[in-house]
C-alpha cells in the first residue's frame, strides 16, 4: 500500500514538472492555486450505525495542466460525531470514544465549463485512533465555482481496509488563493 502511495506522489510531481515546462506564459489565471476547505457530511453504509455526522477541513493544491484539467493534492482531517449509545458503550469499556482520519489524496479536476467541474482523488487515510492504521481512500465529486476564489463540491469519500469501509457523502465549501 505504501509503495502505491509513493508511486502516486511521484507521478504527481512528474506531472507538475512536465506541465510547468510546457505551460503558456501570460495567462490571467494562475497555474497553481492553493485553498482551504470545510466539509460537513452524512455517514453512509456501516459507518451510519455508529456515527451521525462527518465534518472536517482540508488544504488543497491544484495545478492547471490545461484550462479544462487540473492535478490536485490534498491533506485533510475528518472527524465523526459518534452516536451516543455507541459512545457510551465504548466509554464503559474504557476506550476513548473518538473517531477521525487524516486523508492524503492525489487526483484531478475536469472542468466541464468555467463553473462546473468533476473531481476524482485517490490516496490513503490514516486513522487517529491508536492502532487504527491506514486505509485506501477514494473520493469522487462534482463541484460548482461560485466565484474565482470560492466553490462548493458534493463528494463521496470512502476509506477501505480489510473489507470494511468508512464512508460519507459531504458538502465541501472551499476558498482558493
Amino acid at each position: 500500500m505504501k509503495t502505491k502511495f509513493v508511486l502516486l506522489v511521484v507521478l504527481f510531481v512528474v506531472t507538475l514538472s512536465v506541465s510547468a515546462q510546457n505551460s503558456a506564459k501570460g495567462s490571467d489565471e494562475k497555474p497553481f492555486k492553493i485553498g482551504v476547505g470545510a466539509m460537513i457530511g452524512l455517514p453512509v453504509g456501516d459507518l451510519s450505525n455508529v456515527a451521525s455526522l462527518a465534518y472536517g477541513v482540508d488544504l488543497l493544491g491544484e495545478y492547471a495542466v490545461d484550462p479544462s484539467f487540473g492535478v490536485t493534492l490534498s491533506l485533510g482531517y475528518v472527524d465523526f460525531a459518534l452516536k451516543s449509545d455507541y459512545k457510551n458503550a465504548l466509554n464503559e469499556l474504557g476506550i476513548k470514544a473518538k473517531m477521525g482520519m487524516v486523508p492524503v489524496l492525489v487526483g484531478g479536476k475536469y472542468y466541464f465549463s468555467e463553473m462546473l467541474y468533476g473531481s476524482a482523488q485517490v490516496g490513503i487515510s490514516f486513522s487517529t485512533q491508536s492502532g487504527g492504521g491506514s486505509a485506501f481512500t477514494f473520493a469522487p465529486g462534482i463541484g460548482y465555482k461560485i466565484s474565482n476564489n470560492f466553490d462548493l463540491m458534493l463528494k463521496y469519500q470512502s476509506a477501505s481496509k480489510n473489507g470494511a469501509s468508512t464512508a460519507f457523502i459531504g458538502l465541501r465549501a472551499g476558498l482558493s488563493f
